[in-house]
């Protein structure tokens, strides 16, 4: 009766650790895909930044033709104009100038609400520094320095590689946040090189959004360099030490949280002997003094030369809790049970295994993409409550709260899921929408971020109703939709699909004390498998044809 009281034990404990395993491991990957989407925001607001100085060429509309270049303002009040339009799309604090070939400066920073930095200099003449409340306001000259662009790292850097460059990050020392530079090259239509433009963003944000994200109780989430140069964390900790004008940046290996540095440890340990595919997550086990912990990272890489890891960790303990008391309480059941018959101990150890096992094959699910299924557990103790939270977590990792559609990594992981269950006799079609709002910013901006969230609700409400049974959508983030479109095989029927789409946005909102909202639609679209084999290229295919409709809706609209 002892040795089968223990094998008991033993199965539950394994099976217990087992789906604790899994439900960390899917936990921190919902986390990493929230942590993913903040550094695509951050990084594509300093290459839109760029883009609103100098557009990129436009796509010929027929092949063989040569792309339309757009011309670069040579007049300063231009260049002006496109620089205040650049600082607009920020948030959060930021700097955007333009050094010239020819030693001519121009830029402006926003260091507050409605305190701006107008900085110009004239071809071998001194930099002359403003203080302004924003365009058109009184400037008031405050500083005149000895100031070369051509002589500025970012500069040659550029020039050297001759297209977009990411900086290292660093600390700025006059508003004491970290931030990053991207720079571009820029051209004239005859293809002679006019100068410099650069984006400088403010890193703070991240930091704000990690520590903003929900995590479990010991859980943490961090960005760093390569070398370990934090970038952000979700802990209350600095990232760079201060000491009088100076400032340090701090590695994640001297982080004060032992969870941090095992972390990263375990990380730095993986990269001696591995090459991570940018873009993959990497799931590893960590053992140490707070016991196993599960660690996920993912390595953000682009080709302008930033190269970033997202790490995210939590202790098993911290979700070994309902598990262990259901554990505990069948285990002493099952002594009493084996106590008076063989029988009911075995039938009740085949009770609990089976419905241990089902919360197992759930998890699993909800990671693989495939369907969930059915639980059938009813039961008033520590795992009935378990599986009600199976099912809670799968609602909530597969849907976005505000607008109760799919998220991101739930469509991919569907589509992931169709794609090997597809077969030569039964091949898989489909098309990819990739939509985003235009004028929506302006609705936040007048109206607030409630009546933003409201128009994003009714947006993917018109979505879902526009779509056939076995189409999806799932919101990207901020005002950003991907429809899924099954069986759909030719790119007249998607761009059909995607006309019927734009026609259901575009209708007015009702909103409050009487106002309507009118928001309209960029749609990129890319077919299966002609575009791509794989979800990532199929979007960035669709993406980049969403930005050429933008790009041609704001030409239109001038």
């Amino acid at each position: 009766m002892v040795c089968l009281a223990l094998t008991i034990g033993w199965f539950l404990y394994r099976a217990g650790d087992d789906a604790t395993e899994i439900l960390t491991r899917n936990a921190l990957m919902e986390t990493m895909g929230r942590v993913g989407q903040a550094i695509d925001r951050q990084t594509m607001n300093a290459r839109e930044s760029l883009n609103a100085v100098a557009p990129p060429p436009v796509p010929p509309v027929n092949p063989g033709e040569k792309p339309a270049m757009l011309p670069f303002p040579k007049d300063r009040k231009q260049l002006e104009e496109r620089l205040w339009v650049a600082n607009a799309l920020f948030s959060d604090p930021s700097y955007v100038y333009f050094g010239g070939a020819d030693g001519s400066f121009l830029g402006i920073r926003q260091e507050s609400a409605s305190v701006f930095m107008y900085s110009v200099r004239e071809p071998e003449d001194k930099n002359y520094v403003y203080y302004l409340r924003g365009p058109g306001t009184e400037m008031k000259l405050t500083a005149v320095q000895d100031y070369e662009p051509r002589q500025r790292p970012w500069y040659i850097q550029t020039v050297e590689r001759g297209r977009e460059t990411w900086s290292s990050v660093y600390t700025d020392f006059r508003l004491k946040f970290l931030a990053i530079n991207l720079s571009k090259p820029v051209y004239d239509t005859d293809g002679a090189f006019l100068g410099v433009v650069n984006s400088n963003i403010g890193l703070g944000q991240l930091t704000t959004f990690l520590q903003q994200l929900p995590m479990s109780r010991n859980g943490v989430a961090f960005v760093t360099e390569l070398n370990g140069g934090m970038v952000a964390t979700s802990l209350n900790e600095p990232v760079y030490e201060a000491k009088g004008t100076e400032f340090t940046r701090l590695n994640a290996l001297q982080s004060k949280s032992p969870l941090v540095r095992q972390a990263f440890a375990e990380v730095q340990k993986y990269l001696v002997d591995h090459r991570p595919v940018p873009g993959q997550l990497m799931l590893l086990n960590a053992s140490g003094e707070n016991g196993k912990a599960e660690v996920v990272f993912r390595l953000h890489h682009d080709e302008a030369g930033l190269d970033w890891l997202a790490v995210s960790a939590a202790p098993r303990s911290d979700f070994l809790g309902p598990v262990a008391g259901g554990i505990y309480q069948t285990l002493m059941l099952g002594l009493v049970a084996v106590c008076l018959t063989f029988i009911i101990g075995f039938m009740l150890l085949r009770w609990v295994l089976r419905d241990i096992r089902k919360l197992t094959l759930a998890a699993k699910s909800i990671g693989n993409g495939s369907p969930f299924p059915a639980l059938n557990i009813d039961r008033n103790d520590e795992i009935g409550q378990l599986a009600q939270s199976f099912q809670e977590m799968e609602r909530n990792l597969r849907t976005d709260r505000l607008t109760n559609v799919l998220n991101r990594d739930s469509l991919i992981a569907q589509i992931e899921f169709r794609r090997r269950n597809s077969s030569q006799a039964n091949p898989l079609h489909f098309a990819l929408l990739f939509i985003d709002l235009d004028r929506f910013k302006a609705v936040n901006d007048e109206y607030g971020h409630d009546e933003g969230d409201k128009v994003l609700v009714t947006i993917a409400a018109r979505l879902q109703h526009a779509l056939r049974h076995d189409d999806s959508v799932a919101r990207f983030g901020g005002d950003e939709f991907v429809v899924y479109l099954h069986g759909v095989n030719e790119i007249e029927v998607a761009r059909t699909l995607a006309d019927k789409i734009r026609h259901a946005v575009n209708k007015p909102i009702d909103g409050r004390d009487g106002n309507q909202y009118i928001v309209d639609a960029s749609v990129g679209v890319s077919l299966y498998p002609e575009d791509g084999l794989d979800v990532e290229t199929l979007l960035r295919m669709a993406d980049s044809r969403m930005f050429d409709q933008k790009r041609l809706h704001r030409i239109l609209s001038v």
